[in-house]
């Protein structure tokens, strides 16, 4: 490593293309510098944060030259909050850098050649399109924060405008705030374990419009707080179906619920999917983007060539999306998904949509696939960003269905699942990628792969 890239060294670097993660990357004599708000064709003032010996961290003093994709962001909080990484990056652009962070990282990380990736399905829109978003607490007092964490740190930033979910959602957490900080309760501390409050999720049905405020405060007594903030926002807003009271004990920084105290009003919202009704609790998993997810599983659906004999699996079902979105199309539909909840959820949903082929079960998905009873023909896969558990790669390969489609909203963990898929004998045929997350580096992907390389 030359001495030019020691900490706190200054480069004017050429930025060359978007990094997996959301960094530009530049090179410099061939050595790589991964630069922190920087895109692609800019040139930038930028100083090393870390050195190392095969690459070097960044972060951007000055922008020289912003390139030709560069826009103006449409968000004040933009580059302080980092609840968005790219309003500053023309929207075709992002599409095509996530195009080719998919094709790289399967081919690079998963070994895999020969599979087709096409080009980026767009978000149908790219403002207001969240449907849930968790806000986060810090401090007390008249200092109190509620809002999104800073880019690059663990502090709060106290968010008055958010262009990514609907305005009368922003409305309730202004509300929240304002009324918190008068109460005097401070925010829950990870380090002293000591405060209340931690996280303020709210919900938002694209079908009725209606809402759920979903409070998270720490383990200790609150005096009746949180009881008082959920009455005062179901008074304050009409179109608040409930208002729900968890507790999380876990230090993690996870904005789920370890156990419902009080549910205030209604403890759950419909939304509506490809023409079907889901009843959404207050921690079950559901596309945050509802018509980007109606897109992402219409390629799912698309991929796996249902003909209506079909069983199909649906491993990680949630609420039950994809099943019941297949159950039209096939014979029979097993779910399987460890959170019990979303698995009452589940079986809720198929009653209310008149699908009485669609089985739900509730346990280790590993486990449950080694005791299946019978062998699908098709098999959905749609794990959280941390990818299949080993055991249950194994447990779906051993079980042997001729498709796997496998939903995906990390390309790092698909490529290396796509590659233990292939020494169970599945070959990588197809990758539709879509974007439900404009301006974030995330993208989802609907893969196709084929029990023997053929279908």
């Amino acid at each position: 490593m030359s001495e030019k890239f020691h900490k706190d060294a200054e480069l004017e670097l050429t930025v060359d293309k978007m990094a997996f993660g959301g960094q530009g990357l530049a090179r410099v004599d061939g050595f790589v510098v991964f630069v922190d708000g920087a895109l692609p064709g800019s040139r930038v003032l930028a100083r090393v944060t870390k050195p190392g010996k095969r690459f070097a961290q960044a972060e951007t003093v000055r922008v020289l030259d912003p390139g030709p994709h560069a826009v103006e962001p449409f968000c004040p909080h933009f580059g302080k909050c980092g609840g968005c990484l790219f309003q500053d990056l023309d929207y075709a652009e992002q599409l095509r850098c996530k195009t080719g962070h998919v094709a790289d990282a399967l081919a690079r990380l998963g070994g895999a050649r020969g599979f087709t990736v096409h080009p980026a399905l767009p978000s149908p829109a790219t403002r207001r399109f969240r449907n849930k978003m968790e806000f986060a607490f810090a401090g007390g007092g008249a200092r109190l924060a509620l809002g999104l964490h800073r880019r690059g740190s663990a502090s709060v930033v106290n968010v008055e405008h958010c262009a990514l979910q609907a305005e009368p959602c922003m409305d309730v957490v202004r509300h929240a705030r304002e009324f918190c900080r008068q109460v005097g309760v401070p925010a829950y501390d990870a380090r002293t374990r000591r405060g209340v409050w931690r996280f303020l999720v709210v919900r938002r049905s694209e079908a009725t419009g209606q809402a759920l405020a979903h409070v998270i405060t720490g383990p200790g007594p609150d005096g009746g707080a949180a009881r008082a903030l959920c009455e005062d926002l179901l008074a304050a807003f009409p179109a608040l179906a409930g208002a729900v009271h968890s507790v999380r004990a876990n230090n993690a920084a996870v904005a789920q619920g370890e156990r419902q105290v009080a549910a205030h009003g209604q403890p759950w919202i419909e939304e509506r999917l490809l023409g079907l009704s889901f009843r959404i609790s207050p921690d079950a998993f559901f596309q945050t983007n509802t018509p980007g997810a109606e897109a992402l599983y219409g390629a799912a659906l698309e991929l796996a060539g249902l003909t209506g004999a079909e069983a199909v699996l649906d491993l990680y079902c949630g609420v039950g999306g994809l099943a019941l979105a297949a159950a039209g199309r096939a014979a029979r539909v097993t779910g399987i998904e460890v959170h019990a909840p979303a698995v009452e959820d589940a079986q809720g949903n198929a009653q209310r949509n008149g699908l009485g082929n669609c089985t739900f079960l509730a346990g280790d998905a590993g486990a449950l696939l080694a005791g299946l009873d019978h062998v699908p023909d098709v098999a959905f896969v749609d794990p959280p960003r941390a990818g299949m558990a080993p055991q249950a790669v194994a447990a779906l390969a051993a079980l042997g269905p001729r498709r796997v489609v496998y939903v995906s909203c990390n390309p790092a963990t698909l490529a290396r699942d796509v590659a233990l898929l292939a020494e169970g004998g599945y070959a990588l045929a197809e990758v539709r990628p879509v974007d439900l997350f404009p301006h974030s580096p995330h993208i989802e992907c609907a893969a196709l792969l084929e029990r023997g390389g053929a279908a």
